[in-house]
């Protein structure tokens, strides 16, 4: 088996930030400033994956399965997740600890991506990687980076790779790093300064509902968090289109007040007009607003909030055209240091 260094395979992770040192999809000077909830849903690898071209016909991963992360997606396996055009997905049950795990691989074009995903379950990195013969990493293309909460982070899809962020990414040819953070993601400004420091070439940001109830607030009180948050990534990334999505649709709270007498209509009616007002009064038509309301029929959410394989599809649909649009010609192109 030929050995190579499975750093420079992995995608999901941004560029600042080592999965293998730090095990956390954020910075670690953003988490010594974030809630406890934030931190450890960071620790979830949603959307952590090895890219790999070449004609290898088998590759042997060793990985490291340290403890159960608290907040993965619920409907994801309990495995690493093999996707290969052309090809059923594979399940590779999760390994124990240091465990050298063989990964059989169809016939294929040696240009089509092999796609590997970690697990959500645990805190798990890959260690060593070799392939009978050599793979090669994945080209990258433009550096898109997503904030938003449990759906963004994609619960609740039946494979890693079929959240909304993943299907606009494989769609557009992006290299994606997915910020999801579930039961938080209520626009904290260190998430903000960690994407403004990213150096991405488009941004999503997608929050709202879990300002509803986990962490509850009035509409004025969003508005402003908003403004605070875009502000923040348009100094760090003056130029990046940035798209923003408002909630989808959750029957039980569109007309519900919370705490402080705000419905999810009333939070998602603020977060749109400052959206709005932010573009018009910065003159940055390079901020496109993607009402969340009719992305996602009722029907397509499995538990009434979330979206299953169907939902993530719809909303992904919903969005796609606006992340392509802001990135214009930028999206044909290949990232320079794609390995």
């Amino acid at each position: 088996m030929i050995r190579v260094q499975p750093e420079r395979f992995l995608r999901g992770v941004l560029p600042a930030v080592s999965w293998a040192e730090s095990g956390s999809r954020l910075p670690v000077a953003a988490c010594a400033k974030l809630t406890a909830d934030t931190v450890r849903a960071a620790r979830v690898p949603a959307g952590l994956h090895l890219a790999f071209t070449g004609p290898a016909s088998a590759v042997e991963l060793t990985v490291s399965v340290g403890e159960r992360t608290t907040v993965p997606a619920p409907t994801l396996p309990e495995a690493l997740v093999v996707r290969v055009p052309g090809s059923p997905s594979r399940r590779v049950p999760l390994p124990a600890d240091g465990a050298v795990v063989r990964i059989a691989l169809p016939e294929r074009d040696p240009d089509d991506v092999v796609r590997v995903y970690l697990p959500e379950c645990a805190e798990v990195a890959v260690v060593g990687l070799a392939g009978d013969r050599r793979p090669e990493p994945a080209p990258r293309g433009p550096l898109w980076v997503v904030y938003g909460d449990s759906i963004t982070q994609g619960w609740s899809v039946t494979e890693p790779g079929l959240a909304w962020p993943s299907r606009v990414a494989d769609t557009l040819g992006l290299d994606l790093v997915n910020l999801g953070f579930a039961g938080a993601a209520r626009g904290e400004l260190p998430t903000a300064d960690t994407v403004a420091a990213s150096g991405a070439d488009a941004v999503a940001v997608a929050w709202g509902t879990n300002a509803y109830t986990s962490l509850p607030t009035s509409a004025a009180r969003i508005a402003e968090t908003m403004r605070l948050y875009l502000t923040a990534v348009r100094e760090g990334l003056p130029e990046a289109p940035i798209v923003v999505v408002s909630p989808i649709v959750r029957p039980d709270a569109e007309t519900v007040p919370n705490r402080f007498g705000a419905t999810l209509a009333d939070l998602r009616a603020a977060l749109e007009e400052t959206v709005r007002r932010f573009a018009a009064t910065a003159g940055d038509g390079r901020v496109t607003l993607v009402p969340g309301l009719d992305l996602v029929p009722a029907e397509q959410l499995v538990d009434g909030i979330h979206p299953g394989d169907e939902g993530h599809r719809a909303l992904a649909e919903g969005v796609t055209a606006q992340v392509a649009a802001g990135l214009g010609p930028d999206a044909d192109r290949v990232r320079a240091g794609a390995t």
